[in-house]
């Protein structure tokens, strides 16, 4: 089927869904509880702009990385990092960030149960054992803190169940795509249960370099997470987990477009050695102990680290004009405590945060003259090391004023110091600054429950991300830092219920104020071109949910995003002329996003449940830089996934086969730009297909 014809076919089903959903077949759409506001509660009262994918809907639309995860989200896009397979590049409601050095800090949080992932090195992960995932639109800084001026996305892990089950699962597809996942879970005792879960995920390269004579961009990833919770009594819970990733895929490579756009996305000339290495692991213990009938204390101690090296052709071609070797190692330490009570109308949490960082980034910049070939290469050393505090008071209160009307007013008070040196042997140069930064994040909320099928919220809060630095070889730019990006909010949605609870439907309308956005341009302060509080910014728009029971075994989804974002004030070089530059577009901001997807148990005579799933996607042009170069942006693309999957009637066997980028849609996942010297394409994946055998004991 074209992707016209699929795209034609689900807007169809979805239109005729208030039409046919009223049949007396068909169930109702099962309540999704979310912890959103740190405590569960049911998605459609909870008074945030949340999207929930639960595990069954990971695995229906084929989600089994967090690159994957953008599609289902109004407003999300993530992409890897140029240059940088396993590095996340993450932009919700038009903002967030795109360099993956330690100096820099992303404006969307990334948590897995509850611990916070600082870095965008190895932050594109397989999804292996997930009970859900959580994405929480605009800023968290209230219960989240520090870098969630954009939002936060939660990644919640399955616990071990009541009794020991277990299952295991092959892949293989085009690409020689090769994967392994095992799970097994229960008791170990009277109070003690434990899990482990494996993972191995394989695939050759998709780009074809002619000048090392093989393929590039392949992947290489083993991970393992385990997890032990003793209960000792009714009231009292442990949780200890632990995980570690290696991945040895390729760096990413792309493919130069410094001559002008090339005839295929997937040849390139790149000469460096794409190998890469990657290494992450944790410990988390969390403990929860609830007492005196209203009050609930919890404790999550953790400590992270990573290790990740690699060599970036960022020229790629034939011969080196731009290359970059790096070594980076960061490792942390967090606590926080928590307090909630539940006095019946009135609900309250009070917490206290702790988090060190540790990071040393050496780097190697390889550089040549593009117009004479036999120049000599030269080769500039950096080390970078930054270390940083943070301290953090927070608490919210919701107090019912009626059944139906409810207020929550909410504060964090945070405390940043980060210290920073930067050196350069071969050139005899230190550099080293440090300073602090505070911030008080307020938010205030009201949520009316109209019916039990419908629920109006409205929120005004702030969000904050912290200062930095710049790696450089000149002092002025490397010791003079940046100061924090900070953002005012006004958000109002309604999430709604219809046709017995068939149809569900969730809008949100936003204005986010962006004052002190961090962009690299030129600085008129410092007479040099530089990350700095360049910008203030608006943003605002539209995001609309829908899922729906069409007739019994027939489900669809829907979401829309869309967004206005702009510059308020923003100059810039042009010509070597100071010039205002607010007519640009901000990156990673396209004005339309959309997707439709199916699941259809389909009614066949067979023994078992076979199930049709499909969704189509859609994301109108992205800027993939400030300077919004158009070589290296992303036009629109529409993408369509499909999956044929079949359950035995005892649910012990599965069987699929799956295809993504059915089009085979050749495109950008990111784009490197530099005047004069060097544009490099870096593709998404092409069209890919698996088949898949899965047994559960």
């Amino acid at each position: 089927m074209s992707s016209r014809s699929l795209r034609y076919a689900i807007s169809a089903v979805i239109a005729a869904a208030p039409m046919v959903v009223s049949a007396q077949e068909s169930t109702s759409l099962e309540e999704v509880i979310v912890t959103a506001q740190r405590r569960a509660e049911s998605l459609q009262t909870t008074p945030v702009s949340v999207t929930a994918i639960t595990a069954e809907a990971l695995a229906d639309r084929q989600i089994g990385n967090v690159i994957d995860i953008a599609v289902q989200v109004p407003n999300l896009r993530i992409e890897p990092v140029t240059g940088l397979s396993n590095a996340a590049r993450v932009f919700l409601r038009g903002v967030g960030e795109d360099q993956s050095t330690p100096t820099t800090d992303s404006a969307i949080g990334l948590y897995i149960d509850g611990v916070y992932y600082p870095r965008t090195l190895g932050a594109l992960f397989d999804l292996s054992d997930i009970e859900r995932v959580e994405v929480l639109r605009g800023p968290q800084g209230t219960l989240y803190g520090r870098n969630t001026s954009g939002g936060a996305i939660r990644i919640i892990t399955k616990d071990p169940g009541e009794a020991m089950a277990g299952s295991v699962d092959f892949t293989a597809g085009n690409y020689d795509r090769r994967q392994v996942r095992a799970t097994i879970g229960g008791p170990l005792g009277d109070t003690l249960k434990g899990s482990l879960s494996l993972l191995g995920n394989q695939r050759d390269g998709t780009s074809k370099n002619t000048t090392l004579g093989k393929d590039v961009n392949a992947r290489e990833v083993e991970s393992a997470r385990g997890k032990l919770v003793w209960s000792p009594t009714d009231t009292l819970e442990f949780k200890l987990a632990g995980d570690w990733t290696e991945d040895s895929g390729d760096s990413g490579v792309g493919t130069s477009a410094f001559s002008g756009y090339p005839a295929d996305l997937f040849v390139t000339a790149a000469n460096a050695d794409p190998s890469g290495y990657l290494r992450t692991r944790g410990v988390a213990l969390t403990a929860t102990w609830e007492f005196g009938g209203a009050y609930t204390l919890t404790s999550i101690t953790a400590w992270r680290d990573l290790q990740n090296t690699g060599t970036l052709d960022n020229d790629a071609e034939a011969r080196t004009i731009l290359h970059f070797f790096f070594d980076a190692e960061q490792d942390q330490l967090s606590q926080e405590f928590t307090l909630q009570a539940d006095w019946g109308r009135t609900k309250a949490i009070l917490g206290a945060y702790w988090f060190t960082e540790d990071n040393l980034y050496e780097s190697i910049n390889y550089s040549s003259s593009r117009t004479n070939p036999n120049a000599a290469i030269t080769a500039t050393r950096g080390i970078t090391t930054q270390d940083t505090e943070s301290y953090a008071l927070f608490g919210q209160v919701s107090f019912a004023v009626t059944d139906a009307l409810t207020l929550t007013a909410g504060g964090r008070y945070t405390w940043d110091d980060k210290d920073f040196s930067d050196r350069y042997p071969t050139l005899n140069r230190l550099f080293e600054v440090d300073k602090e930064w505070t911030a008080f994040t307020p938010r205030l909320a009201v949520d009316y429950k109209a019916t039990d099928d419908l629920f109006f919220f409205a929120s005004w809060s702030k969000g904050y991300k912290a200062g930095g630095f710049n790696r450089s070889t000149t002092a002025i730019t490397a010791l003079t830092p940046y100061d924090q990006e900070d953002v005012e909010t006004l958000e109002g949605g309604v999430k709604a219920e219809f046709l017995d609870g068939r149809l569900r439907t969730n809008l949100t309308l936003f204005h986010n104020d962006y004052t002190d956005l961090q962009l690299s341009a030129f600085d008129p302060a410092t007479n040099v071109s530089r990350r700095f509080n360049a910008a203030a910014a608006t943003t605002k728009g539209v995001e609309l949910e829908l899922t729906a029971i069409v007739v019994e075994g027939l489900r669809v989804y829907g979401t829309y995003g869309y967004l206005d974002a702009q510059y308020d004030e923003f100059f810039d070089r042009v010509g070597g002329v100071l010039t205002d530059v607010s007519y640009l577009d901000l990156k990673g901001a396209p004005e339309q996003s959309y997707a439709f997807g199916f699941s259809w148990d389909l009614p066949l005579p067979i023994p078992g449940l076979l199930r049709l799933n499909g969704d189509l996607s859609h994301r109108t042009r992205m800027e993939n830089n400030v300077a919004n170069t158009p070589i290296i942006a992303t036009p629109p693309v529409t993408l369509v996934n499909a999956s044929l999957v079949w359950t035995s009637e005892d649910e012990r066997w599965t069987a699929s086969i799956a295809g993504k980028n059915l089009g085979d849609e050749h495109y950008l996942g990111a784009g490197l730009y530099i005047g004069g010297l060097t544009t490099v394409l870096y593709p998404a994946d092409p069209l890919t297909y698996t088949a898949s055998v899965g047994f559960k004991f």
